[in-house]
């Protein structure tokens, strides 16, 4: 089972918005496609965000962490995340740090001014925007229908 690191903003988006990419991929984790994995602080973040500014949205959030497939991760220890902390601001190095130890397939963030191509290259991450990845996915359906239409 592919397993997919999100960032907290990931998660907010989706939760707030039914219709974006974000919700795409938590539905897509909804119905078995992959597994999402996520932090701890991901999740103390995204609860703290929309309770703080997205309250309409605390239900659909909670729905979807009901039924989708999530894996909860440990935090790093602060030891940990020196590592990257030359490399990204350091309110973001236990995210990309518990992504790293996660060994995931790939992680997916709506931060791309701080998890850049340069951190992607250095922590070995591929690192997406869902709007990105559920396009991948979308052309590779097309081609998988392509070649079972015509055989």
């Amino acid at each position: 089972m592919r397993r997919i690191f999100v960032g907290a903003n990931v998660l907010i988006a989706g939760a707030a918005s039914p219709t974006g990419a974000s919700n795409a991929v938590m539905r897509m984790a909804e119905i078995g496609l992959f597994t999402l994995v996520v932090s701890r602080q991901v999740l103390d973040e995204v609860e703290r965000n929309l309770r703080k500014k997205l309250p309409q949205a605390l239900p659909t959030f909670a729905a979807l962490l009901a039924t989708m497939r999530l894996e909860v991760v440990a935090d790093p220890s602060p030891g940990e995340t020196e590592r990257w902390e030359h490399l990204i601001e350091t309110k973001d190095a236990p995210i990309l740090t518990a992504a790293v130890n996660a060994a995931v397939d790939r992680f997916l963030t709506l931060n791309p001014k701080d998890f850049t191509p340069n951190v992607a290259d250095q922590s070995g991450l591929l690192i997406q925007a869902p709007g990105e990845f559920v396009s991948q996915l979308r052309a590779l359906i097309d081609a998988g229908l392509q070649t079972d239409s015509s055989g």
